[in-house]
């Protein structure tokens, strides 16, 4: 079943669409989640996340649905993850789309879905150009919200490496979005 035929069953407010989001996507929207949360947490996340998709489609009707959902998922998360700190009190909690907010452009277009869009785009042609050990390690961290520590282990680098190509492709990233504009 294509996303767009995914679409169609939410517009029609068949039941059917959110079995299907979950059969199609279900294991890698449980990973991103757990990547920021508890496995039991993440789980919740995501029947928010099918909740949210009935609630909102339509009236939206997103060009592109995995992306949609996705940052759907994402902010979800983000937000039971800051709920949690704030009943704990623990310490500071940086989330991912903090450290990129600062090279992330101010949405010009009229709806979310665009905005999403254009920021999908710029970072699919940065990635294109990158090498792939570095475009692993930037979506290791950005989207899956892996510590450098984590990815200077799983992939055999120094901490130091890692750390040094991130900053590096954030600032790169950051060019493309201005040259983009």
């Amino acid at each position: 079943m294509t996303d767009r035929e995914i679409i169609q069953l939410f517009i029609q407010r068949d039941e059917e669409g959110i079995a299907e989001t979950e059969r199609i996507y279900g294991a890698r929207l449980l990973r991103i989640a757990e990547g920021l949360l508890p496995r039991e947490d993440a789980e919740e996340c995501l029947n928010d996340l099918y909740q949210a998709l009935w609630d909102h489609i339509p009236p939206d009707e997103p060009a592109h649905f995995l992306s949609y959902v996705v940052t759907i998922l994402k902010n979800l998360a983000r937000n039971r993850l800051r709920d949690m700190n704030v009943k704990k009190r623990s310490g500071e909690t940086v989330t991912l789309s903090d450290e990129l907010a600062d090279i992330l452009p101010d949405p010009k277009t009229d709806t979310e879905a665009e905005a999403i869009f254009h920021v999908s785009d710029v970072l699919n042609r940065f990635l294109e150009h990158e090498k792939p050990e570095k475009r692993r390690m930037f979506v290791l961290h950005y989207w899956y919200g892996q510590s450098i520590e984590e990815i200077a282990g799983k992939m055999g680098f120094s901490l130091a490496k890692v750390e040094k190509a991130l900053t590096r492709m954030k600032k790169k990233l950051k060019e493309a979005f201005r040259e983009d504009n």
